[in-house]
């Protein structure tokens, strides 16, 4: 049996399905954050708990006495996993390996709190941002009030873990040039395609909104809201375009200041998507976009970026982001916010040409579950 510590939400019901279509009946979840209360399969085996929950150690080795634990996987990894980590394999609970499957936000996280990588655009000693932000600065207030720090629980991590997954590999790379690891590197992409739901794709181009641009794709400080307003705001003719925010994720304080700064930028023109919908509606969304900008200076959103890139979406990223000179490398052809982004005509969508080259261009890299997950406990 394969033990998995999951966080309620985001992409969980995929590698659910992942998990249990290539190791049926051969994994336990253990879900935390109930209070999301996803709803799964009924025919898995399921714990909930919260992670603040006194007796969790407890209740995990209960589980592990039940059932025989051959790996251990962990997706994404929170400071309440360390003494769970710890447990597992002081007291054998396992008797196999320990995957770490990479949600982004852990590593980058820890490095803005170190100093060693920027995440968010002009911070300032005299902006409350930067105390809540992941900064030198937030960093020792952290410390002085005792709290945990991200680098420091990273780093007490990795020792007890033998795999980091992730299906970009800068970010192993990054991870290695920062912190002392011996981890080895697997493959695993959460939205990864099945071969058979693929084997008859076609090639067609998705009907486009008129004068409609994406900004970012949830309510995050490091989607840097201010730096894309305030550039949009510049931009003669701007008041012709539509400003959509998917801002049914993510900070409710940071919504909240979201959609003041539309509000005040773009008037009656900012149009927020506050509901949150089932996934073929927001892919449906997706493809209806004929321009998005995404803020981040980190590798966040690939699955949104992506989704955009083969429906001929006109794509826009910081020149920061590493993602920015990967998509260039396979082919897409994609834009600089920094470089790329200087009037309104920047802003007019891609020809059919560059749609049918982006959309051959993803087809053309797709890695599909079949490829690694066969061999992913190898």
């Amino acid at each position: 049996m394969n033990l998995h510590l999951c966080l309620d939400g985001n992409f969980i019901q995929q590698a659910i399905d992942a998990f249990e279509q290539f190791y049926p009946k051969d994994n336990l979840f253990i879900m935390f954050n109930t209070s999301k209360k996803g709803k799964y399969r009924d025919d898995i085996f399921l714990y909930r708990y919260e992670l603040d929950d006194p007796d969790i150690l407890m209740k995990i080795q209960h589980i592990c006495y039940r059932y025989t634990i051959k790996h251990v996987v962990i997706h994404a990894l929170v400071s309440q996993y360390y003494p769970i980590l710890i447990q597992l394999k002081e007291k054998k609970l396992y008797d196999g390996q320990v995957f770490w499957i990479f949600w982004g936000y852990e590593l980058y996280n820890a490095l803005g709190e170190i100093g060693t990588y920027k995440l968010i655009d002009n911070m300032s000693i005299f902006s409350w941002l930067t105390y809540i932000a992941p900064t030198p600065l937030s960093r020792i207030i952290k410390k002085v009030l005792g709290k945990n720090l991200r680098s420091e629980y990273l780093k007490k991590s990795l020792p007890y873990i033998d795999y980091f997954c992730t299906w970009f590999s800068y970010d192993f790379e990054l991870l290695n040039k920062y912190f002392d690891s011996n981890l080895k590197f697997k493959y695993f992409k959460y939205l990864s395609p099945y071969k058979d739901t693929v084997q008859n794709d076609k090639i067609s181009f998705c009907s486009k909104e008129k004068d409609l641009i994406m900004v970012n794709h949830q309510a995050s400080l490091t989607g840097n809201y201010i730096t894309l307003f305030r550039k949009l705001k510049s931009l003669k003719g701007i008041e012709d375009f539509t400003i959509c925010t998917p801002l049914s994720y993510g900070s409710k304080y940071i919504r909240k200041n979201v959609l003041r700064l539309g509000k005040r930028d773009f008037g009656l023109k900012y149009v927020p998507l506050l509901k949150l919908f089932p996934v073929d509606e927001y892919n449906k969304f997706l493809d209806s976009i004929p321009v998005a900008i995404f803020g981040a200076l980190r590798q966040e959103a690939a699955g949104n970026i992506m989704r955009l890139l083969r429906s001929g979406t006109k794509v826009f990223l910081r020149d920061g982001n590493p993602l920015l000179s990967y998509y260039r490398e396979k082919g897409f052809i994609i834009f600089s916010f920094e470089r790329d982004l200087n009037s309104l005509e920047d802003l007019q969508p891609l020809s059919q040409e560059q749609q049918l080259c982006n959309m051959k261009t993803a087809i053309d890299t797709q890695i599909f579950y079949e490829d690694y997950m066969p061999t992913f406990f190898d």
